[in-house]
C-alpha cells in the first residue's frame, strides 16, 4: 500500500515539476511553489531546485504557482497556456522516458518504473480532458483542471482575435 502512495506521488511531483519549469521560462526572475497535497508547508520536506521550492509529501494531488507574481508583469494568454500544459506535457514525457527506461531494467525495479510511468500516463489523460474536479477531493475539489484551464484560455485568444479582426 505505502510502495502505490510513492508511486503516484512520484507521477504527481513529475508533472508539478512541469508547471514550475513553465513559470522559470516565463521570466529570468520568476520563482515557482510546488506543493503536494495540502497548500500548508508544515510537516512536509522542504526541497530547493534553483528557483523552485518543493513542499513534499506523500500526496494525491499537487498545486504550483508563480510565487514573486508580485514582482513580475502580468502574464500573457501565451504564458498562461505554457503553464498550464506544463504539467500534461511532463506527464506525458513522464510516462514516454520512464516506459522505455522500465524495459531495460529487470526485476523489481522496473515494475515499479513502469508502474509510475503508467500512472504519469493517467495523470496526462485526466489533466488534458476538460472538466472540474470533483468536489470529494478534498485539496482541489471544484477547481477546473489544467484542460479546462487551456480550453477557457483558446476561447479568450480567439475573443480576442475577432475583437480585432
Amino acid at each position: 500500500m505505502v510502495l502505490i502512495l510513492i508511486v503516484i506521488t512520484i507521477a504527481i511531483f513529475i508533472h508539478e515539476i512541469g508547471h514550475a519549469i513553465a513559470v522559470l521560462l516565463r521570466n529570468k526572475k520568476a520563482k515557482a511553489e510546488l506543493y503536494l497535497g495540502s497548500i500548508s508547508k508544515e510537516k512536509k520536506l522542504k526541497l530547493s531546485l534553483g528557483r523552485i521550492i518543493c513542499y513534499l509529501t506523500i500526496a494525491f494531488s499537487g498545486r504550483c504557482w508563480v510565487s514573486n507574481s508580485e514582482e513580475l508583469p502580468l502574464s500573457t494568454n501565451k504564458q498562461r497556456l505554457i503553464f498550464f500544459a506544463g504539467g500534461p506535457i511532463a506527464s506525458l514525457l513522464g510516462f514516454v522516458a520512464l516506459y522505455f527506461f522500465s524495459q531495460l531494467i529487470p526485476g523489481v525495479l522496473g515494475i515499479i518504473i513502469n508502474k509510475i510511468a503508467f500512472i504519469s500516463l493517467l495523470i496526462f489523460l485526466t489533466s488534458v480532458i476538460p472538466f472540474r474536479y470533483p468536489s470529494f477531493l478534498r485539496n482541489i475539489g471544484g477547481l477546473q483542471n489544467d484542460g479546462l484551464k487551456i480550453f477557457n484560455i483558446l476561447q479568450e485568444i480567439r475573443k480576442q482575435q475577432k475583437i480585432v479582426s
